[in-house]
């Protein structure tokens, strides 16, 4: 096949990938909005094209693990929210402090006053990562010290404690992991008024049906845009 084909067909390939992409998220959108629940389109192994197709579609709410692309996009597109969902270095303090619309990994004080100290007057609301099942394999703080946590938390400026962020136990009961989360967040918020940030692509409807208010959604939402997808093994 001669180079000129096999652009075509790779552009071809990418414009119907795109389609897809859209239908997708107005499938997921419709879903959830029904719910209440809204999504945040997790985009740290998505092309720049598909981001720029969810925006066009109406998309303003991305999460990224790597704050120096959550950095970089945010600049990019300053209209939408970037959410920073990773794991976080103190090192790297500033661009959350600066480009972050909010942190979902809250999970050690000492990083969370090194953000404090980059905020320069503004304001970030923040979840704290629950590790729900206690796993050591696991990020997030452990049930048992939330509440500590949290009063810890609420002392330092700059930060708004909003809710709570989990992911699924690598082992045990999905639904029972998210009912606990649920209380816990009812329990530190004294109701539901505390954002609660869980279900991804694979368990998802479980999070919703648990009372998530935030889901985070990544290869069921960008296909084979995603480049998981695409890996041979």
């Amino acid at each position: 096949m001669f180079p000129g084909n096999i652009m075509r067909d790779t552009a071809a390939a990418e414009q119907i990938a795109l389609q897809q992409l859209c239908r997708r998220w107005q499938q997921l959108h419709d879903e959830l909005d029904a719910d209440g629940v809204s999504m945040l389109a997790i985009s740290k192994y998505a092309p720049d094209s598909a981001v720029q197709a969810l925006i066009d579609q109406g998309q303003r709410c991305f999460g990224e693990s790597r704050p120096q692309a959550l950095r970089d996009r945010a600049l990019r597109w300053p209209d939408c929210q970037w959410h920073m969902i990773g794991p976080l270095q103190k090192n790297k303090a500033k661009y959350v402090a600066r480009h972050a619309a909010m942190w979902h990994s809250c999970e050690d004080i000492d990083t969370a006053a090194a953000v404090s100290r980059h905020l320069d007057g503004r304001r970030l609301p923040v979840l704290i990562q629950v590790n729900i099942a206690a796993n050591p394999a696991q990020h997030g703080v452990n049930p048992a010290a939330l509440q500590t946590f949290a009063a810890e938390l609420n002392a330092i400026d700059g930060l708004e404690l909003r809710g709570l962020m989990a992911m699924a136990p690598l082992d045990g009961d999905v639904d029972e992991a998210f009912a606990a989360m649920r209380d816990l967040r009812d329990e530190l918020f004294g109701g539901s008024v505390g954002l609660l940030s869980m279900g991804m692509s694979h368990d998802y409807r479980a999070a919703v049906a648990a009372g998530a208010t935030m889901v985070r959604l990544g290869s069921t939402l960008f296909g084979d845009l995603d480049i998981r997808n695409n890996r041979d093994d």
